[in-house]
């Protein structure tokens, strides 16, 4: 038989769990935000060049890899 402190005790503590899975998600969420911030201005710059490749060789269709120094 459970007492009424067992109950509130195992009730506080999946109160905890939870409150800790919730802040592990949200860590995750930063941590994944801060990486594309910083990927942001090369993924950016990548596709300023890449459209810049493309204006110079006009046979984008048929450019074989190591054709251009941004692909």
């Amino acid at each position: 038989m459970i007492t009424e402190h067992q109950e509130v005790a195992r009730y506080q503590v999946a109160e905890k769990v939870r409150q800790a899975e919730i802040q592990a998600r949200r860590r995750q969420v930063r941590e994944s935000l801060k990486v594309d911030q910083v990927s942001a201005p090369r993924h950016t710059l990548a596709t300023a060049l890449r459209r810049l490749a493309d204006r110079l060789e006009p046979q984008a269709h048929a450019r074989r890899p190591g054709l251009s120094v941004v692909r």
